[in-house]
């Protein structure tokens, strides 16, 4: 027995379509970014044999942010880009990036966001309560952190800060831009000169 005419062409016709139906819906192509310290430290550099440890632990930030999405408010609104995503979730993105800015600080001491087998002789905390990109390019980062001494004799220091920053912000790379610059005033603002 064989298929008429009509739905031969029918089904010739279908099969046809169908790649094209799933070209037509596919998405945009999607970027991942990365939040990268400006003056990362050089590698391989050496260190002293009993070099000062500063571990910089995963920074908090605001649940509704700490996703791989690039987000911008617009009033009341979140948007999320519909094709832009970090490379991995945010809080990581930013504790990677600090830790890199301090690193840069202290060429002399081991600045890392890795945990150590040893007990460090200081860990930084550092909660964000305040992350705001808007659409129209305000940026505000709003910090606390707290320095932790290895060294019970050695007092615990605490300090906050709002860090600002204006640009454009029509692109993901503008979003990123801005959350680096107020980023880059947080870890400018935290003094880790004097530890040792």
């Amino acid at each position: 027995m064989t298929m008429s005419t009509k739905p031969r062409r029918l089904c010739a016709a279908v099969l046809l379509a169908l790649p094209l139906l799933a070209f037509g819906c596919a998405s945009p192509p999607l970027t991942t970014y990365t939040l990268e310290p400006t003056n990362p430290p050089a590698i391989g550099r050496p260190l002293s044999p009993q070099p000062v440890v500063i571990e910089v632990r995963r920074v908090v930030i605001p649940d509704s942010l700490d996703t791989r999405d690039i987000v911008v408010r617009d009033g009341n609104r979140l948007e999320r880009s519909a094709r832009g995503r970090w490379a991995s979730r945010l809080s990581d993105s930013v504790t990677h990036y600090l830790a890199g800015q301090l690193a840069a600080q202290r060429p002399d001491a081991l600045v890392t966001d890795q945990i150590q087998v040893e007990t460090p002789n200081d860990r930084l905390y550092i909660a964000i309560s305040t992350l705001d990109i808007t659409s129209t390019g305000q940026a505000t980062v709003e910090a606390d952190w707290t320095i932790v001494p290895r060294d019970p004799a050695r007092p615990t220091s605490r300090q906050r800060g709002r860090f600002t920053a204006q640009g454009p912000a029509a692109t993901d790379y503008d979003v990123v831009v801005l959350l680096q610059d107020v980023l880059k005033q947080l870890a400018n603002a935290i003094n880790i000169a004097h530890l040792h």
